[in-house]
């Protein structure tokens, strides 16, 4: 049995809060406010999600499925757990998604409600259907909430979370070209979270940058700094991810790689520019040499690089895409631990991650105690109390994703001393640094509409996308793309064309062989 550390053992969010209430720390989340720095307390949280929840069942938001769309914010996080512990199904829905496609996923997912940030009014207008419910007008939503509690109108406060019971439901890109709901239960929530806090704890405040939509980011930067009784301060957005990570000087940080290697990058720059780049690598190699001794001073020897991330920064938990272990070494050399790990949506979603004391080179981690991972044919394979419960509304892939209860992943890896190594990638599913998935067939689709358009194969070159298109003539088609990408987040964005003068070599069944 793995040490458990100071995380608390939770059955559902509900649970979770009401254990959050009686750990040391009373401060549950911190945010930048133009120049100031807000502080919600554990105790304003639970009373705040009540009075929400209360105000939502008031509304006769019960036993339904709501959609959540906003930037990463306290009302976002507040919104989330109104729903759930209410019983019902919160659908987290990328915010950079166009409105049209937006309205799709409501469509699919049979909400009734709807729950919104500044800027996606246009949504709710565009539903009528939906009980419509924007952020900004959350302290009155909170103020009517909290009188029919004083009423003693407790139905939302008293009511019995079954963890077992659908909760969530997460879109994630597939191979098919069109988006796949996870259905995730609060039971696979809560075991992701505790196995995971067997291998990493911690302590201190966590920046949480990650768009929370992303079951990795919520997971991780929310639920499992919650169970340990930790602060989680909320960085809106990446134009103001420099300013929230020196105002609130976090020790931890759960990234994408992207994020790791921009934070690198950023560094040799400012050192390049105040030419104190031989400096630095002088640094390093003498610090190394004391380090083979037993010698560490690299707090103090990179005080200045530490000082640009806040001051307090300690460890880095990255997932969401391979990270290259370069940088795992490079930011140890520094003095901040990156620990690399493994997940997928469909699995709560983390299925390994390195331990914080032991982690082993080359590996994405141990796995988690919740879960087991085979190979099979080189394809890992998962299961146990974090696999989901299925794709909503599709029972075809769900049977073709699993094997008996075995989960398949489309990943290739192998399995060493419970520890998982990734080798590379079977699905066509492009996965970008970022963490973003993105379907091929989804943009090849589109831009088969374009005329002239033959045939089409979109994939990733340098962590870019690119389509190479066989066409009859060539004219207009770029304009075409211009077009379409300025509908598109701009991770889907085709950034580079490719003519080609011949036909894509196919198989018997006329396929195009990639």
């Amino acid at each position: 049995m793995m040490e458990h550390f100071n995380a608390v053992h939770f059955r559902d969010l509900k649970d979770l809060v009401n254990k959050r209430l009686k750990q040391d720390n009373p401060i549950a989340f911190c945010y930048c406010e133009k120049k100031t720095v807000i502080d919600i307390t554990v105790k304003d949280f639970k009373r705040e999600i009540d009075a929400l929840g209360t105000f939502l069942f008031k509304e006769g938001v019960q036993n339904t499925t709501v959609a959540l769309i906003g930037e990463n914010s306290y009302r976002w996080i507040l919104s989330y757990f109104a729903i759930v512990c209410g019983g019902n199904v919160v659908i987290p829905l990328d915010k950079e998604l166009p409105d049209e496609d937006v309205n799709e996923l409501i469509q699919r997912s049979g909400a009734t409600a709807l729950i919104y940030a500044d800027g996606r009014k246009a949504v709710a207008e565009q539903n009528p259907q939906l009980k419509t419910y924007a952020m900004d007008d959350f302290e009155s939503f909170i103020e009517a909430g909290q009188e029919a509690i004083d009423d003693a109108y407790f139905e939302f406060v008293d009511y019995e979370i079954d963890p077992e019971k659908l909760s969530a439901i997460i879109f994630t890109s597939g191979t098919t070209g069109k988006p796949k709901g996870v259905m995730l239960n609060q039971r696979n929530f809560a075991t992701d979270v505790m196995a995971a806090a067997e291998n990493v704890y911690a302590t201190g405040t966590t920046l949480l940058t990650l768009p929370l939509h992303h079951t990795f980011a919520f997971t991780t930067s929310v639920l499992a700094v919650m169970s340990y009784g930790q602060t989680i301060a909320i960085n809106s957005s990446i134009k103001n991810f420099k300013r929230d990570i020196k105002e609130m000087k976090p020790q931890n940080m759960f990234l994408v790689p992207l994020y790791v290697e921009a934070l690198y990058k950023n560094i040799w720059k400012t050192a390049q520019s105040q030419n104190k780049e031989k400096l630095l690598r002088n640094a390093i190699k003498v610090s190394n040499g004391l380090r083979k001794v037993h010698v560490d001073i690299r707090k103090k020897l990179f005080a200045s690089v530490h000082s640009e991330l806040g001051g307090n920064l300690e460890m880095i938990v990255s997932g969401g895409a391979p990270l290259n272990e370069k940088y795992v070494k490079e930011f140890d050399a520094l003095g901040i631990q990156i620990l690399n790990g493994y997940g997928i949506t469909e699995c709560s979603p983390v299925v390994a991650v390195n331990c914080i004391l032991s982690p082993t080179e080359g590996s994405v981690g141990r796995i988690l105690s919740c879960c087991e991972a085979k190979t099979v044919d080189g394809e890992i394979y998962v299961k146990g109390s974090n696999v989901m419960m299925g794709y909503f509304g599709d029972e075809e892939a769900t049977n073709a994703s699993f094997d008996g209860e075995w989960f398949k992943t489309g990943d290739l890896g192998e399995v060493r001393d419970n520890h998982l190594f990734i080798t590379g990638r079977k699905k066509n599913l492009i996965i970008l640094s970022n963490g973003k998935n993105v379907s091929p067939e989804e943009l090849e689709e589109k831009i088969l509409e374009i005329p002239n358009v033959l045939e089409v194969v979109v994939r990733e070159k340098d962590d870019k996308i690119m389509a190479e298109i066989y066409a009859e003539e060539t004219d207009g088609i770029r304009e075409a793309i211009q077009e379409f990408n300025a509908g598109q987040p701009s991770y889907k964005r085709i950034q580079k064309v490719i003519f080609r003068k011949t036909e894509f070599d196919k198989t018997t069944t006329k396929k195009i062989k990639r």
